[in-house]
């Protein structure tokens, strides 16, 4: 019973895509059904500059999704120049129902992820950044695909790509992913904080009291986190947290399925 309970937004899914989802093989007398999802996504970052003073970045997710159910994708970003994507592709096919003959059956399910990120600059001055999640995502069942990021030029990613044949013979899944960060500058400096307050050091002269600016020294602090999250959640579950700068996270799934190459 959880079983179908798990996977049955996923099959309203597929239903809805079964008349385009299976073809004809064009022989005389004969049909065949072949189902293929493929999902092919891109993020470019190139020659992007960003320079923070006592600049607070926070990203959360609290207290959501908890209990959904489905494809569910959450993006949640604080900064600047982050990129974020949640992707699904569902097929599936059943030549039985539309031609009532099967031939050469498939069933292909494929991913493809490319993330570039070049020649950025990022200078923090005692910038804090915090990603958390809390208390988010418990019970939920199907695919959950959540992203937190807070800094700059951090890319995330939640890819899922499902195939399905009734009648498949053979069944392919692929996962084909790319990362690629160079030429990147990052500097964290102690905060230019300038404070004026009674005690602090100062000098005397016979134009009156001046005080000297302090320097507290103010780090740039980056914090992810993930707390009471995602417990008793089933299925397909991608979590990405990231905090700071040029973060580069993905999770990726790919499912090829058909009945008669299980048997």
């Amino acid at each position: 019973m959880k079983t179908s309970m798990i996977f049955s937004p996923l099959a309203l899914a597929m239903a809805a895509v079964m008349a385009s989802g299976a073809y004809a093989a064009g022989l005389p007398g004969a049909h065949a059904s072949g189902s293929s999802a493929s999902v092919n996504d891109t993020q470019y970052n190139y020659n992007n500059q960003v320079i923070n003073k006592e600049t607070k970045n926070t990203a959360s997710i609290d207290g959501s999704l908890n209990g959904a159910t489905g494809n569910v994708g959450a993006n949640v970003a604080a900064g600047d120049n982050n990129q974020q994507a949640n992707a699904a592709a569902i097929a599936t096919a059943d030549a039985l129902f539309v031609f009532g003959q099967y031939l050469g059956q498939e069933a292909s399910a494929s991913i493809s992820v490319t993330q570039k990120a070049h020649d950025n600059d990022l200078v923090n001055y005692g910038n804090p950044n915090s990603a958390s999640v809390n208390d988010s995502g418990n019970g939920a069942q199907g695919n959950v695909g959540m992203n937190v990021a807070a800094g700059n030029f951090n890319q995330q990613k939640n890819d899922l790509s499902i195939a399905s044949s009734e009648q498949a013979t053979t069944a392919t899944a692929s996962v084909n992913m790319l990362q690629d960060s160079h030429g990147n500058f990052t500097e964290n400096k102690i905060g230019d904080v300038y404070e004026v307050a009674a005690g602090l050091n100062g000098v005397s002269s016979g134009l009156g009291w001046f005080p000297v600016p302090q320097k507290p020294q103010t780090p740039v602090v980056n914090t992810a986190s993930i707390t009471a999250s995602l417990n008793n959640a089933s299925g397909n579950v991608g979590v990405n947290v990231a905090a700071g700068g040029g973060n580069q996270q993905s999770n990726a799934l790919a499912i090829a399925a058909g009945c008669n190459a299980c048997r």
